[in-house]
């Protein structure tokens, strides 16, 4: 099964999934992810050169079946069986981050260049976080954090980590110009550096937020300025949903990380409706409409900077 039909089956079984009432609102994000926005990143990304793409054709062929076992470890199962379903999921994303890894050191002699693809590669390997996280929840290896925490680490390392990283690095396939060499270092280190205050320090929490936010709201300004106008009218439209969806995202993101640190929300807005809102912004907003929308006209891998 190729990628589109991939990402096309998995939206039909996650909407059987939500009529159903087996999805949670966390869940919907999980399932999402594994069904859904995984495929249509690769689908976006297309063909890699040489060695990775023997990883990147091994992911693909592992996928349905590694996103059909994350559905039943958040719906059906529960304990170690669940843990065992999740595990399904690891085949996938570490053969895409050693598909991400192999690029990269093959980029060692162009001095990591061009960046646009380095983004990629990281989005890559934010999966792999992603995966270890779930597997961890249905552990309960929950360390010093909430379970709730470890399960949106999935969903953070899925959205806020590989598409938006997929997103980014396309964006800098067809525009690479001044300004998106410190956007997209931002997409690159962001995820991680607010997953370690998340870890550490609220304050660090707030700050890495802080920081990501306004990178992400101007990426936003950046691709409505610098892409969406030079793109074919279809894919034009929903690249520039996807660009307005990330500003209200990631302002939600900000006030759950003020309550979190001042145990207030500075919004107005409950932090269980935050989330859920912030959640639905991302994954449909921003990132089925910003993939399906690089999917429609795919630009080919950039050779500069």
């Amino acid at each position: 099964m190729n990628t589109g039909a991939s990402a096309a089956a998995g939206a039909i079984v996650w909407v059987v999934a939500f009529v159903a009432g087996l999805l949670g609102p966390i869940e919907r994000a999980v399932a999402l992810a594994a069904l859904v926005v995984v495929p249509l990143g690769l689908s976006a990304v297309g063909e890699f050169d040489g060695h990775p793409d023997r990883f990147r054709r091994l992911a693909i062929t592992l996928q349905p079946l590694g996103a059909l076992a994350v559905l039943a470890s958040v719906t059906v199962l529960d304990g170690p069986p669940a843990a065992l379903a999740a595990a399904c999921w690891l085949p996938v994303t570490l053969s895409l981050g050693v598909a991400g890894a192999t690029r990269t050191l093959d980029a060692r002699t162009r001095g990591f260049a061009p960046l646009a693809e380095r983004v990629v590669d990281v989005g890559l390997a934010y999966l792999s976080v992603a995966a270890v996280a779930l597997v961890m929840f249905h552990l309960d290896l929950t360390l010093w954090f909430a379970p709730v925490i470890i399960l949106l680490t999935f969903v953070h390392f899925s959205f806020a980590g590989f598409a938006l990283a997929v997103v980014t690095g396309l964006s800098g396939r067809v525009a690479p110009g001044s300004w998106y060499r410190p956007l997209a270092l931002v997409v690159l280190g962001g995820p991680a550096l607010i997953g370690i205050g998340i870890s550490f320090s609220p304050l660090v929490e707030v700050l890495a937020v802080g920081v990501f936010t306004l990178g992400v709201t101007l990426l936003a300004g950046y691709l409505l300025v610098r892409v969406v106008p030079t793109r074919p009218r279809r894919q034009a439209v929903l690249l520039a949903v996807s660009a307005l969806a990330l500003p209200g995202s990631m302002v939600l993101a900000l006030g759950y990380g003020l309550a979190a640190y001042t145990g207030s929300s500075p919004l107005g807005l409950p932090i269980g409706q935050m989330v859920a809102i912030h959640g639905s912004l991302n994954a449909f907003g921003f990132a089925v409409c910003g993939l399906v929308g690089w999917r429609l006209a795919r630009p080919a891998a950039s050779q500069t900077r």
